[in-house]
């Protein structure tokens, strides 16, 4: 059984993988028959791959990391998309990447908090 050290090592290097455009990476990191929750996606590692290849490199700054067992949720700036992103993995015993979830949101220009979507407060 994986830990949950490689289970967040996996999903840091599929963000590594998305920063240089590198689908071909992805190969390592998520299985075949790979199930996405994300409704504007199939499933499949061939499903992830046809759907970033086009957009190339990715820029995104992860700012949170919380991971327990089998899964690690992240929390991200998708700056390429000007997008605020949870997503949650769910990995199987090798540590690849069997399952995904995410809730994206546009990043607005002000909010009624005056708060901006990731920073934290002391």
């Amino acid at each position: 059984m994986a830990s949950t050290e490689q289970n967040k090592q996996t999903v840091a290097r599929i963000f590594d993988a998305f920063r240089a455009g590198d689908v071909d990476a992805l190969d390592d990191l998520i299985v075949d028959d790979y199930v996405q929750h994300n409704p504007q996606a199939d499933n499949g590692l061939q499903a992830v791959k046809d759907f970033f290849a086009p957009v190339g490199p990715v820029d995104v700054d992860v700012h949170r990391v919380i991971a327990e067992g089998d899964l690690v949720a992240v929390h991200s700036n998708y700056k390429t998309f000007n997008m605020a992103g949870v997503d949650v993995f769910r990995l199987n015993d090798d540590a690849k990447i069997i399952e995904h979830w995410d809730v994206l949101q546009p990043i607005p220009e002000t909010t009624a908090s005056g708060n901006d979507m990731f920073s934290q407060l002391s």
